[in-house]
């Protein structure tokens, strides 16, 4: 576990998790997102790709992007996004910010994007 007190996540290096600093950093110019494969995140070209021809898009599942119906969908009834926790997408989420009145999916920790 990450040593941060309260942080339950599983340590990366250092004795952190990837949010606290641990784990390796992409090496693209300003990014901090953790590395995947030849020190680069998903975004900047790191880990495994589509296996279609011709595209060039982070492999899900099955070695499969999402348009080429890798990763599971959200399991709300007619949505066609990624699902990111419990079945479901962000927008379809129970989890929303904790600041009163603001009714944005939750991100991180218990916030939303502009609140965190």
């Amino acid at each position: 576990k990450c040593t941060v007190p309260g942080c339950n996540t599983k340590k990366q290096s250092r004795g952190r998790c990837m949010r606290h600093g641990g784990g390796r950093r992409c090496i693209a110019f300003g990014c901090t997102n953790g590395a995947q494969t030849k020190g680069l995140c998903k975004r900047h070209g790191g880990g495994a790709r589509c296996r279609v021809p011709n595209c060039s898009k982070s492999s899900q599942s099955g070695g499969l992007c999402r348009t080429h119906g890798g990763g599971k969908l959200c399991i709300a009834p007619g949505c066609k996004k990624g699902a990111q926790r419990h079945g479901k997408c962000a927008m379809h989420s129970s989890r929303k910010c904790s600041i009163d009145g603001c009714s944005s999916v939750e991100r991180c920790g218990g916030f939303c994007g502009r609140h965190k």
